[in-house]
């Protein structure tokens, strides 16, 4: 019961944030998958169109929210081997090419438990920071990267043991 209520909270979370995506212009749809000391996480999020930018000489900055939905597991023999998540996250992203940049973000996020595994994460609202390298492909929608994300809830209530996860991006450009 307590699983459906998660799945339940979850899925309201995800869809309160995808009814707040500004949808006046198209984004970004993206799939990151990644691993880390045998623990794994795939995420899907939809990053808007950016709703700041400034261009510098030879390169330009913009920032766009990015709203996700993901499932971290863990190959531990315990139950709880998997959590979902949900999440927005502010990115800025630099473009030091006309196609290649780096992306940082610090958001919120909301899993559905505080077990994976024997890993006791003592908050269901951890922080995602995420920095990563892209490159976008000319004449094509498609941008491949590679990002570090790292959840932690930042000592709100200990333990914080954090989780992180090196994941590869791919993105479809809907622009």
């Amino acid at each position: 019961m307590a699983t459906l209520f998660s799945r339940i909270r979850v899925s309201i979370g995800f869809l309160v944030l995808a009814a707040l995506a500004p949808a006046s212009h198209a984004g970004q749809l993206t799939g990151l998958w990644g691993d880390y000391k045998g623990d794994h996480n795939w995420t899907l999020a939809y990053q808007a169109a950016p709703f700041w930018q400034h261009a510098f000489i030879g390169s330009h900055v913009d920032v766009s929210l990015e709203y996700s939905l993901g499932r971290v597991t863990t190959r531990a023999t315990a139950d709880n081997q998997s959590l979902w998540h949900v999440g927005v996250t502010p990115i800025a992203r630099w473009w030091f090419t006309s196609q290649t940049g780096l992306e940082l973000g610090i958001g919120a996020n909301v899993f559905s438990g505080t077990w994976l595994g024997s890993k006791r994460i003592s908050t269901a609202y951890q922080f995602g920071d995420s920095i990563g390298l892209f490159h976008h492909f000319a004449a094509t929608p498609w941008t491949l990267g590679v990002r570090l994300t790292h959840y932690s809830n930042a000592d709100i209530k200990r333990p914080n043991p954090g989780q992180d996860y090196v994941q590869l991006r791919a993105s479809y450009d809907f622009n």
